[in-house]
């Protein structure tokens, strides 16, 4: 745990404003500002905390969401605009609630960050995304990962039950997939995983729904104000899909099929962990029912 109590707050933020170029606390699963100050700005409340960015949308990369998970302080580099910054995000406790403290220091003229040096903006920019975005996929698949799941999925939920929309989480599993690694081998195993992400990916919507390697064999998909209806068809597309694919390895075709448990969070009815555990435990019932299964709750 690296979480600490502030008691004076205006005191102790009047202390960073002297060293840093930028200071601000952040609700990370709102993802509102609660308190700004600097370059040029004095206080700003409500803002969306990745506006700053100037990037359009949430960062993959939240250090402060997973600061906020962890209790502890996170740092990454980031840019925005032409320029580039240390960003650390650190937990803290003021009155009852916890926050994350950001703090940020411009490097773009220091020197510092070595290896973009002689570089143009583009290509340096490109090299911080590319980082930024490495920390949150899995190597293999290409899909998010499991630390993605825990910062993205809460803010997904607080979202969705502010602007009073459904949220569909689907959790799914490769049937037999034990058998086909020891059977195939680990390198056709490989293969299945992507075969799979590439699937999902193809079906649902490209920079709104996304999808993540939960572990092992099994995925998270999130489709965004979405029903049971539109679950279900997502659902039968991938199915079909599979169905369709070739899965060829050396002289062997791979036939698969997958186990889904499938959960629709209604606006404000449900908590990260809770959800979790309701697919969780709709996939495992789909399996003991004799796999290739649907379970709905």
């Amino acid at each position: 745990m690296d979480v600490f109590r502030v008691y004076d707050l205006n005191g102790y933020l009047e202390g960073l404003n002297r060293l840093f170029d930028v200071v601000r606390i952040v609700n990370p699963i709102s993802k509102k500002v609660i308190y700004q100050n600097g370059e040029g700005e004095t206080i700003i409340h409500g803002d969306d905390c990745y506006e700053f960015w100037e990037k359009g949308k949430a960062c993959d990369n939240c250090i402060s969401a997973r600061a906020f998970t962890e209790r502890k302080s996170f740092t990454k580099i980031e840019y925005k605009g032409d320029g580039v910054y240390m960003v650390m995000a650190s937990p803290i406790i003021f009155g009852d609630d916890m926050y994350i403290l950001e703090i940020l220091k411009d490097l773009t003229e220091t020197g510092i960050v070595t290896g973009l040096s002689g570089l143009s903006l583009k290509e340096s920019t490109d090299i911080i995304a590319k980082l930024n975005e490495k920390v949150m996929k899995d190597d293999l698949t290409g899909a998010y990962n499991r630390r993605y799941i825990n910062e993205k999925l809460p803010s997904d939920i607080f979202y969705a039950a502010r602007s009073n929309e459904k949220i569909s989480v689907i959790m799914l599993d490769i049937d037999y997939f034990k058998e086909i690694n020891d059977i195939y081998g680990h390198i056709a195993g490989d293969l299945v995983l992507k075969e799979v992400t590439n699937i999902i990916k193809s079906k649902i919507r490209r920079n709104y729904d996304w999808v993540a390697r939960y572990g092992g064999d099994e995925f998270l998909i999130v489709l965004k104000n979405s029903d049971k209806k539109a679950s279900d068809m997502i659902i039968k597309e991938i199915q079909m899909a599979l169905r369709n694919k070739v899965i060829k390895f050396e002289n062997y075709t791979i036939g698969l099929t997958l186990s889904f448990g499938t959960y629709i969070v209604e606006p404000g009815t449900k908590d990260f962990d809770e959800v979790l555990y309701i697919v969780d435990n709709n996939l495992n019932m789909a399996k003991e029912y004799g796999k290739d299964k649907v379970i709905s709750s």
